[in-house]
């Protein structure tokens, strides 16, 4: 049900709000910007960083710098995600700097549970999945290199990609759209709260639907520019 009185205006108010009082998606993450909030490594190398982990590019890649057996990828993962798979790049042009065995530890805060113990072809290029099918979310998802090809000191990673069960919570609710944090939007204000919830659920819901189309809807996409969502 929209009231009569509703405009496009109010609509495109609407999207304003949204982009003012939820959570953005830190573009930086990439691929992976759905599923985590943020992605911590143990060291890394000036110019192979933690953002090469999720630029989708095959010629870029995570190094560590530090000891070996001590490196590790932490993702702080979105509320509500629920994994069902988690795979890693590999590429055996690394050399001693494939990963050959990692494990892979979940769980909150410093209180993490094994999962998995992967060991990798050392032939290998692609993606290898190292954690699939889980029924709960995971706050935190911590993969461990525990060897590396030729007893190598640090590690190379050339992707992290997720897929998930579960639509993450949109951190939506009819509270948020209580008259005083209205003030701003005067052409919403007067209208029900559990009007503008489900109005806000509904633009939601489109905007994530037209991101994983439009690289279909115009195969010319920029996809350096970002998705729908970043361009307010």
């Amino acid at each position: 049900f929209v009231p009569p009185t509703w405009t496009y205006e109010c609509d495109e108010d609407l999207v304003h709000f949204l982009y003012d009082h939820i959570g953005k998606e830190d573009e930086n993450l990439g691929s992976v910007k759905q599923y985590v909030d943020s992605i911590d490594v143990s060291s890394y190398t000036e110019d192979f960083n933690v953002s090469c982990l999720t630029d989708s590019h095959a010629d870029t890649y995570w190094e560590s710098d530090g000891s070996q057996g001590q490196h590790w990828v932490r993702l702080n993962m979105k509320k509500g995600t629920i994994v069902k798979k988690l795979l890693l790049t590999v590429d055996t042009t690394d050399e001693n700097f494939m990963p050959k065995r990692v494990a892979v530890y979940g769980g909150e805060g410093d209180n993490l549970k094994k999962l998995n113990d992967v060991g990798i072809d050392e032939s290998y290029i692609g993606d290898v999945c190292i954690l699939e099918d889980m029924t709960t979310h995971l706050p935190v998802i911590e993969i461990r290199i525990v060897e590396c090809r030729d007893d190598g000191i640090d590690v190379r990673i050339r992707g992290i990609k997720i897929k998930s069960s579960r639509q993450r919570d949109l951190g939506l609710s009819a509270d948020m759209f209580q008259l005083p944090n209205l003030v701003r939007y005067p052409r919403l204000e007067g209208t029900d709260p559990d009007l503008l919830y489900r109005r806000a659920v509904l633009i939601q819901r489109f905007i994530k639907l037209l991101d994983s189309v439009l690289h279909h809807l115009v195969p010319a996409w920029d996809h350096t520019v970002g998705t729908f969502s970043k361009l307010k």
